[in-house]
């Protein structure tokens, strides 16, 4: 089985660089064309998918009704962005400025228990219950709908051993997210194959 997932366009959030989590924003003018600009480049290269999931936030579920129009997804919790509690609607600067090292430390972890959200431990929990589930589920390929830090916790599990090995859920982010760039609208590939997770392309459609 081949899961690809793919990130929500540019959100009101992005725009303003602020935190979204869990909050229902949607997606900016320049989003929604990125939407629709990556179900043509789906369609271009003939990709239909046998069962098709999103994140029940309004991004994702807007990413996917413009990429896909006419297609039905299955909204779940499980691969929503992590939960920042308080600090959703917030600016990153303001963040810095008023909540300081703590803050700055905090968010390097994804640890947002201080502000009622989750932490990365936490975050990874969930996502590994979606992949669970996936590799029960009889299909070719498969679409999922989501977030930047999903794609980069999916990563950090493969790389981990959490999702082949058995090791515990990373309970830091330990990847360089810089060198594994998760642009909106980007398309990450993953396969299930022999009981075993691999990564078969990193922002498949990117230069």
């Amino acid at each position: 089985m081949k899961l690809y997932l793919i990130r929500h366009g540019e959100s009101e959030a992005n725009s303003t660089s602020s935190h979204a989590g869990w909050a229902q924003v949607s997606l900016t003018e320049k989003g929604e064309g990125e939407a629709r600009a990556v179900g043509a480049r789906l369609r271009l290269e003939n990709l239909t998918f046998d069962r098709i999931y999103t994140s029940d936030l309004r991004r994702a579920r807007q990413t996917h009704a413009l990429a896909l129009p006419d297609t039905a997804a299955e909204t779940t919790p499980l691969i929503r962005e992590v939960n920042v509690g308080a600090l959703a609607g917030r600016r990153v600067a303001e963040c810095r400025e008023t909540l300081g090292e703590p803050y700055q430390a905090a968010r390097r972890v994804f640890d947002f228990h201080a502000w009622g959200g989750e932490n990365y431990s936490e975050f990874c929990t969930r996502i590994l219950a979606f992949l669970r589930d996936m590799e029960q589920t009889d299909c070719a390929r498969a679409a999922a709908f989501c977030h930047g830090g999903v794609i980069h916790a999916v990563l950090e599990m493969l790389f981990s051993g959490t999702l082949n090995d058995g090791a515990p859920v990373p309970d830091v982010i330990g990847i360089d997210k810089p060198a594994f760039a998760c642009p909106n609208c980007g398309v990450f590939v993953f396969e299930f194959s022999n009981g075993k997770w691999k990564l078969l392309a990193w922002n498949l459609f990117g230069a």
